[in-house]
C-alpha cells in the first residue's frame, strides 16, 4: 500500500481539462507523489460577437442575476460584457462550481451565487435566491457554451422568470487529443484520468481508433459528477470513481487514492 502521505507514487495522472485550467490538478497530483500529464481533450472556441449579448451588456442593471454555466462562459462573455457599464456591484454572479466563481471573484465580482455542496445546474437552482417567489417577474441572463443543457433556462421559465441567455463559446475534439493520447500510451500508459466533461470523453472515444479506445477503457477514471461516471460506463469504462465536485474535490479523492 502506498504511504499515505503519497498516495500516487508510481501513477500516472491524466488530466483532461482544457488549456489554462489544469494548473492545480497538476500541481495536486506532484504534490502526492504522482507522475502528471495534461491532455485538454476539447478545445474552446469563443463565438463571435452576438447581438443578445451586447444587448445583455447594454442592460445589465435590469437583471436579478446572470448565470454562468462554466468557467469558459465568464472568460468569453467578460470582455463583451462589462464594455459598455462596468459590472454593477449590486448586481449576482451565479456560478455552478468552484471554479467558475473563482474566476468571476478574480474579475472583482462581489456577490456571487454557488452551492455549497452539490455543483450542478441542480443544485444550484435549489438555492433560496432561486426559489419561485424569488424568480416570479424577475429578469436573469444565462451565459453558456454552445449546445449545453437546458435545465437553467427551463428551471428559471418554470419559476416565473425570464431568461435572455447566450451562448458565447463552442466546443471541439482538440484536433491533438487523439494523437497526444497515443503517443501517451508509447512512452508512460496513464493508470488514473480525471475526466471533467462527459462531452470531452464521448467526443474524443468517437474520434480514436478503436485499438487505442480499447486500452484507454481499461484505465481507472475519476470523475466530479454522476452523470459523467454514467457516461463514461456507457462508454465502456469499467473502473469509475466519482468524487466531489470541483478541484479540490478531485484532489480529496485523489489523497486517499493508494491502489496498488
Amino acid at each position: 500500500m502506498a504511504s499515505l502521505t503519497r498516495p500516487l507514487n508510481g501513477h500516472h495522472v491524466l488530466i483532461t481539462r482544457p488549456e489554462g485550467q489544469a494548473h492545480t490538478l497538476l500541481a495536486g497530483v506532484h504534490a502526492l507523489g504522482g507522475l502528471a500529464s495534461h491532455i485538454p481533450f476539447l478545445a474552446i472556441t469563443p463565438i463571435a460577437a452576438a447581438p443578445a449579448l451586447n444587448h445583455i451588456a447594454q442592460h445589465l442593471n435590469r437583471y436579478r442575476a446572470v448565470l454562468f454555466v462554466s468557467a469558459n462562459a465568464v472568460r468569453t462573455s467578460w470582455p463583451i460584457l462589462t464594455s459598455k457599464l462596468p459590472w454593477p456591484s449590486s448586481l449576482a454572479a451565479a456560478s455552478v462550481g468552484p471554479g467558475t466563481a473563482r474566476v468571476l471573484r478574480d474579475l472583482g465580482v462581489e456577490q456571487i451565487l454557488m452551492p455549497s455542496d452539490r455543483f450542478d445546474s441542480e443544485g444550484l437552482m435549489a438555492l433560496p435566491f432561486f426559489s419561485e417567489e424569488n424568480c416570479h417577474g424577475q429578469r436573469f441572463a444565462l451565459i453558456r457554451g454552445e449546445g449545453g443543457r437546458d435545465f437553467l433556462a427551463q428551471a428559471l421559465r418554470d419559476r416565473g422568470g425570464c431568461v435572455d441567455e447566450v451562448a458565447s463559446y463552442q466546443r471541439q475534439l482538440n484536433p491533438f487529443a487523439v494523437p497526444a493520447l497515443q503517443q501517451l500510451y508509447e512512452q508512460t500508459p496513464p493508470t488514473l484520468a480525471v475526466i471533467s466533461s462527459s462531452e470531452s470523453l464521448q467526443r474524443l472515444m468517437r474520434g480514436m481508433p478503436e485499438d487505442l479506445a480499447a486500452r484507454f477503457r481499461s484505465v481507472m477514471v475519476m470523475v466530479p459528477h454522476a452523470r459523467i461516471a454514467e457516461a463514461a460506463r456507457v462508454l465502456g469504462f469499467d473502473h469509475v470513481t466519482v468524487t466531489a465536485g470541483g478541484d479540490q474535490g478531485i484532489l480529496d479523492a485523489l489523497q486517499t487514492y493508494n491502489e496498488s
